[in-house]
């Protein structure tokens, strides 16, 4: 024990000793043999030759009050500084797709519920247009709007759910307990037309499970006529800090060719000068007959993604505002078949999600089940790009930098 202790502390890593990675992911080393080293992380300092410290490996995850999901992110510290990054997920997986596979077509929605578990409506909605689009269902008008009111109602108690932790994150507590306040009223509106505040199960083939209610409508409506001064007191409270300003201003920055070339969609995209939003560049549903805006930057910073989101939650207030007075008559179900069979061939399903582009891809042999399913999640996209944006930074600012892409492990892992 002695004899591989003093091993152990003689040990140092260079440059010529690195040869590879092997076929576990560990790094291959010339010398010593037997002591795997994660890859991209190294425990020595820059220049072992002059005075340094030894670097720091940290677990922040998967149980932190940080990672905003079971995130566990390996970094390694030079004092305070993070050098390199790597992050581990699959502590949420539970095979989501493969379950998919067993169940009816008309029996999907809760899987998807899962996946984004903060925007559950929208992860029904994409799978609701595969099916649709394979098997040729038309939808009520209606229903169409009823998808696009709660999926906006769901947006914005998302948002909340983001932007206030962020604060949290960066050391503020007064606005995240204001704008849980929100999320709680929005929360009730959901409840009262799905009857869920998480899972919501609502959005089926050929429709929504249930009409709009008195009550919901009425509280929407309600909220709706203080969302504005709402969103101005969060916006004095929070965002027109200038400590909270030095916090997100130039941090955490995502170029526009890093954006391009990882998948960046929603608003980690736009906030990094990507002008795309499926509801405006392939509208569905009504949103071709709404007037909102959709804004975006070129900066890429947190504060960028801050602003970008921001806006995003006003246009949402203005849109459930024409959704609500411009709701058509008529049925919100198809008549659909007890059993529905769907032919063979293939469909993808997008919707502009809360977080960004959400596809389901779905293929179907003929018979009542999925052959195959396929989740398209933009968190996962995001999750590579918040990996390689973390080197550089202070142990502080990386906190914020991993709150501000608002990760949702339940897409990450399925």
């Amino acid at each position: 024990m002695e004899s591989l202790d003093q091993d152990l502390k003689s040990f140092t890593l260079t440059q010529d000793q690195f040869v590879g990675y092997d076929n576990q992911g560990w790094l291959s080393l010339e010398e010593p043999e037997g002591i795997p080293v994660p890859r991209n992380l190294r425990r020595i300092a820059d220049d072992p030759n002059k005075m340094s410290t030894e670097h720091f490996i940290l677990n922040l995850g998967p149980c932190h009050p940080s990672t905003h999901g079971v995130l566990r992110e390996v970094v390694e510290l030079d004092g305070e500084n993070i050098k390199s990054s790597e992050a581990h997920v699959g502590y949420l997986h539970r095979g989501i797709e493969k379950l998919c596979e067993n169940s009816p077509w008309t029996h999907l929605a809760p899987y998807m519920d899962r996946a984004d578990y903060a925007g559950g409506i929208y992860s029904e909605t994409a799978l609701a247009h595969a099916v649709e689009e394979l098997g040729e269902i038309e939808v009520p008008d209606r229903a169409h709007w009823l998808r696009a009111l709660m999926g906006e109602v769901n947006r914005m108690a998302s948002h909340f759910l983001w932007l206030g932790p962020l604060g949290l994150d960066s050391g503020a507590m007064a606005p995240f307990l204001y704008m849980i306040w929100d999320r709680e009223t929005l929360l009730e509106v959901l409840e009262s037309v799905t009857g869920g505040r998480l899972m919501f199960n609502y959005v089926r083939p050929g429709g929504v499970l249930n009409d709009i209610t008195p009550d919901a409508e009425a509280k929407l409506r309600k909220w709706l006529d203080i969302a504005d001064d709402r969103m101005q007191e969060h916006w004095d409270v929070l965002m027109a800090s200038e400590l909270f300003q030095q916090r997100v201003k130039g941090i955490g920055v995502v170029s526009h060719e890093m954006a391009m070339s990882m998948g960046a969609t929603g608003f980690v995209g736009r906030a990094s000068g990507i002008d795309w939003d499926l509801r405006r560049d392939r509208p569905y549903g009504p949103y071709s007959q709404l007037d909102f805006n959709v804004a975006t930057a070129t900066e890429g910073d947190i504060w960028a993604r801050i602003m970008v989101r921001y806006d995003e939650m006003l246009n949402s207030i203005n849109i459930m505002r024409q959704l609500l007075d411009g709701m058509p008559e008529g049925p919100h179900m198809a008549k659909m078949p007890r059993v529905l069979r769907l032919p063979k061939g293939e469909a993808y399903g997008l919707v502009e999600g809360c977080r960004g582009e959400i596809g389901a891809h779905i293929y179907s042999d003929g018979g009542t089940t999925p052959y195959r399913v396929r989740y398209r999640p933009p968190i996962q996209y995001h999750l590579a790009i918040a990996d390689t944006v973390l080197p550089g930074q202070m142990l502080a600012d990386a906190i914020v930098s991993l709150a501000s892409f608002d990760f949702c492990f339940g897409e990450v892992d399925r």
